[in-house]
């Protein structure tokens, strides 16, 4: 017989569906806003943020734009590899968190329904939602998941780890003239989107784990 949840969880099971659902209408509203103009604030930071292609700063944000997305993937695998060794987990888990991987991972895919034009420094492709960014995202927000389900001890550190990683991504795609900031942002309402859609999905069986499975505190 199914485990009956109780009220409070079953609240906070709507609420974070309400949640994702809500990054999900924002991403696409956002996504069909940009498609055919230029918002005020991607004009601003195009007119008054430049970055001189070749300059100290210009190297340090290309670098940094890599960099952070695998600083994001590192924190991401010691994560795993912690709660895993805490205690072997189901093949259901793995299969689903490389399913929730590959569902951040692909929504810059998603530019080609978009189809917006990139900035004057990314003149070929389209630029929305970002890729780096999406990439970033999806590795953070992983591995926040992880750690707030099976390894509640590390939750601080690595909100602000692939927090800070994240947003340092963000600002380089922008400085670089790569992306518009709606673009990075875009990447993460999607990111939040599916995170919290595919968090709600297996509420039930997260409350049935993690007793089980979670870190002493």
């Amino acid at each position: 017989m199914a485990q009956i949840l109780p009220s409070a969880v079953r609240r906070s099971r709507s609420l974070t569906g309400f949640a994702g659902a809500g990054c999900a209408l924002a991403f696409i509203l956002l996504g069909l806003l940009v498609r055919n103009e230029i918002p005020s604030v991607d004009r601003w930071f195009v007119d008054n943020v430049v970055v001189v292609p070749g300059s100290p700063l210009h190297q340090m944000a290309l670098v940094l734009s890599t960099v952070t997305v695998l600083s994001c993937a590192a924190v991401l695998v010691a994560v795993a590899l912690r709660a895993w060794w805490h205690r072997p987990r189901r093949g259901a888990d793995l299969l689903w968190c490389v399913t929730l991987l590959l569902s951040c991972g692909l929504l810059a895919a998603l530019q080609f329904a978009f189809r917006r034009p990139g900035p004057p420094g990314q003149p070929e492709g389209f630029s929305y939602p970002s890729g780096h960014a999406s990439v970033a995202g999806a590795f953070a927000m992983l591995a926040v998941v992880i750690a707030a389900v099976f390894v509640r001890k590390w939750l601080s550190a690595v909100l602000a780890l692939q927090g800070g990683a994240l947003l340092v991504t963000m600002a380089a795609r922008v400085a670089l003239a790569e992306h518009y900031v709606t673009d990075v942002l875009g990447a993460v309402l999607g990111v939040c989107a599916i995170g919290l859609l595919g968090g709600s999905a297996v509420k039930r069986w997260w409350v049935e784990d993690v007793p089980r499975h979670r870190d002493p505190a």
